[in-house]
């Protein structure tokens, strides 16, 4: 995501929303012994508050550099349930706010890769090669693909939106901003 974010960014608005931990430090863990759900020392337990989640991101941005901009959902989460986006997905969003590609749910299903091939359809980029590179493994074919004959245009239980629908606007505190 970095590489898309480096090459892109001054072409489209790319952005990480932050919604919830996929796998949360059990209560009773310690910053000793959460192992991966602890980075310095901050245990990544699920927030009880907007508050706990703000930082929890906070942390994850700075100790893995990522440049990208990042907004938080809110605790109902308005961001993570509209998009069907747990534990991660892609999503590129047209100018006119329309829906134009979904990614498969991650995270073995998120492909950085098939995103930027469809972000550089999207800006008319025909020239130079992609900076990601293409998954080992790749999802099902057409899964990230919105189309009539796309196995993806037919709506399954626990599938976004259809791609027709405009997004809604982020609540406010979803609009909070890291970088």
């Amino acid at each position: 995501m970095k590489a898309l974010y480096e090459a892109y960014h001054d072409q489209a608005v790319i952005l990480v929303v932050y919604i919830r931990e996929a796998h949360p430090a059990a209560a009773d863990q310690t910053a000793e012994d959460a192992g991966w759900k602890a980075i310095n020392k901050t245990v990544f337990y699920q927030p009880k508050t907007y508050e706990e989640r703000r930082k929890l991101a906070e942390t994850a941005c700075l100790f893995w550099e990522l440049p990208i901009p990042t907004l938080i959902d809110t605790m109902e989460p308005s961001v993570g349930v509209t998009y069907d986006a747990w534990p991660n997905r892609l999503y590129l969003i047209d100018a006119h706010g329309k829906i134009v590609y979904r990614g498969v749910r991650g995270p073995a299903g998120v492909n950085v890769h098939e995103g930027e091939l469809e972000l550089r359809k999207l800006l008319g980029i025909t020239s130079g090669e992609p900076v990601t590179k293409p998954k080992r493994i790749a999802a099902p074919s057409g899964r990230g693909r919105f189309g009539s004959d796309s196995p993806a245009s037919q709506r399954k239980d626990g599938d976004a939106k259809s791609p027709s629908e405009t997004p809604p606007q982020p609540s406010e505190p979803a609009k909070d901003q890291l970088k």
